[in-house]
C-alpha cells in the first residue's frame, strides 16, 4: 500500500507539472507558402513575423510563446492537413496564409470551431469581405470600391482591347479582377491563364490596347520582360501581388512604365518604419518589404490582443475593432466592424526601377 501511494503521489507530480507548463505557453501556429510556387512571398511574411516574436522573447505576461511553423506548399490538402494538425494541437491563434485561395480552404475548416482566431497578411480576396467571422488580416481588400483608380485609368486610356493575365491557381484572388467591370460598360476581351507558353500569350494579346495582369512578381517580371523583347509595347498595370523587389530584381530594364493597382505604400520619411527597417536588416541583411511588414504587422496585432488580456476569441476580435486603429512599423491600419482593412488602393508607376505613387 505504501508503495501504491508512493506512486500516485508521483503520478500527480508529473501531471501537475505537465499542466503547468501546458498553461504556461501560448502556442502559436503560422501556415504560409514556405517552398514551391508563391514561396517568395510566404518565406518575406515568415521573417516579419519572427521578428515580431523575437522582439518580446517569445513572451507574453509571463507565459511562454510556442511559435508552430507549418508550411502549405500553395497544395489544397497539404495545406488541410496542416491546419487540422494545429487544430488537433489545441492552437487557438493562427497566422495564414500568404494567397486567397490557401486563406480561403483555412477560414473553411477554422470556422467551424468558434475558439480559433485566424488573421492573414496578404489575403485580399472579397470572399473574406464583410462577414462576421474569425477571420481578420491586414491586407486591403479587393473591391469595385478600391479598384476606382483602376477603372478610371483604363477608361482615361479609351482602351477598347482589354486583356486580362491571371494564375488560375490563385482563383480567389483572381475572381475580383474577373468581376472588375460587372457595373460598366468595359469588358475584357479575354481572360488569358497565366500558365499558358509565353509564345501563345505573345499571340492572344497582338491587337491588346491594355492588359491586366494578375500574377506573383516573378511570374509577372518573367512575362512582362517576354513581351517587352518580343515587340509587344501595350501598357500593362499589374496586381498589388507581384508589387515586391523581386519583380524588380526580375524584370530589369523593361520594368519602367508598368503601372501597378495596390494598398502597399511604405512611408520611408516615417521613424516607425525606419525602425522597423533598421532592426530588420540587422537579423536578415537586407532590405526590408511590404510582405515582411505585414507579416510583422499580423503577428503584431495578435500579440497586442494578447498583452491586454484577450484571450478568447470574441475578446481579440471586440479588442481589435474597438481600437480600430493600429500604428505598426509606420502604417496606420484601421479596422472595420468585419476586421476587414479600411486603406485605399493607390495607382504607382515603376520610375528608374522604383514604385512611384501617381495617384
Amino acid at each position: 500500500m505504501k508503495n501504491i501511494f508512493i506512486i500516485v503521489l508521483i503520478f500527480i507530480f508529473f501531471v501537475g507539472c505537465f499542466e503547468k507548463n501546458e498553461n504556461d505557453t501560448i502556442k502559436i501556429g503560422v501556415v504560409l507558402g514556405l517552398s514551391g510556387k508563391y514561396s517568395d512571398l510566404g518565406l518575406n511574411e515568415k521573417n516579419g513575423i519572427i521578428l515580431a516574436f523575437d522582439k518580446i522573447n517569445y513572451q507574453i505576461n509571463g507565459k511562454k510563446i510556442e511559435l508552430i511553423l507549418k508550411d502549405d506548399k500553395q497544395d489544397k490538402e497539404v495545406n488541410k492537413q496542416v491546419i487540422n494538425e494545429l487544430i488537433e494541437d489545441n492552437v487557438k491563434y493562427i497566422i495564414a496564409n500568404a494567397t486567397s485561395s490557401m486563406s480561403k480552404i483555412s477560414s473553411e475548416i477554422i470556422s467551424k470551431h468558434k475558439d480559433i482566431f485566424q488573421i492573414s497578411p496578404t489575403a485580399s480576396s472579397s470572399y473574406f469581405s464583410k462577414k462576421d467571422d474569425n477571420f481578420f488580416r491586414v491586407q486591403t481588400a479587393n473591391s469595385i470600391e478600391h479598384f476606382s483608380n483602376l477603372i478610371k485609368l483604363l477608361e482615361d486610356s479609351k482602351a477598347k482591347n482589354i486583356y486580362l493575365i491571371g494564375d488560375v491557381n490563385n482563383k480567389a484572388y483572381l475572381y475580383d479582377y474577373l468581376h472588375l467591370f460587372d457595373d460598366k460598360d468595359m469588358k475584357y476581351k479575354e481572360l488569358i491563364d497565366s500558365n499558358l507558353a509565353y509564345e501563345e500569350i505573345l499571340e492572344k494579346v497582338k491587337d491588346a490596347d491594355f492588359i491586366v495582369q494578375v500574377q506573383n512578381g516573378i511570374d509577372a517580371a518573367g512575362l512582362i520582360q517576354y513581351l517587352r523583347i518580343n515587340n509587344n509595347t501595350t501598357p500593362i498595370i499589374s496586381s498589388g501581388w507581384a508589387k515586391n523587389e523581386e519583380f524588380i530584381e526580375n524584370v530589369g530594364k523593361w520594368a519602367e512604365g508598368v503601372y501597378f493597382t495596390s494598398s502597399n505604400y511604405i512611408n520611408y520619411e516615417n521613424k516607425d518604419y525606419q525602425d522597423f527597417a533598421k532592426d530588420f536588416y540587422t537579423i536578415y541583411k537586407y532590405q526590408s518589404n511590404r510582405s515582411n511588414i505585414q507579416g510583422f504587422q499580423a503577428a503584431n496585432i495578435i500579440i497586442e490582443a494578447l498583452q491586454n488580456g484577450h484571450k478568447k476569441v470574441d475578446d481579440i476580435k471586440k479588442y481589435i475593432i474597438e481600437k480600430e486603429t493600429f500604428n505598426i512599423a509606420g502604417d496606420e491600419i484601421s479596422f472595420d466592424k468585419y476586421g476587414d482593412i479600411k486603406t485605399p488602393y493607390y495607382i504607382f508607376r515603376v520610375k528608374n526601377s522604383k514604385f512611384i505613387k501617381i495617384k
